[in-house]
């Protein structure tokens, strides 16, 4: 799977999610997708630099920001 489709992947599964994906909720869906946690960690540090996703407070737990964030 190219990083283009893992990253829509990623964003699909977070709009599933509520616009959003803790570390732990990762660890179990992330593999689901055929998604490492190397690539997992390249994916949402372009997304940050995208605008469309950053941290939470808590610093575990990513949020997808508009326009990605669709539901």
């Amino acid at each position: 799977m190219a990083d283009e489709d893992k990253k829509a992947a990623l964003i699909e599964a977070m709009n599933k999610n509520g616009c959003q994906m803790t570390t732990e909720q990762a660890d179990v869906q992330m593999p689901q997708l055929g998604i490492d946690r190397a690539t997992a960690i390249t994916l949402s540090r372009e997304m940050m630099a995208e605008g469309i996703a950053t941290f939470a407070a808590d610093e575990e737990t990513l949020l997808l920001l508009p326009p990605a964030c669709t539901s």
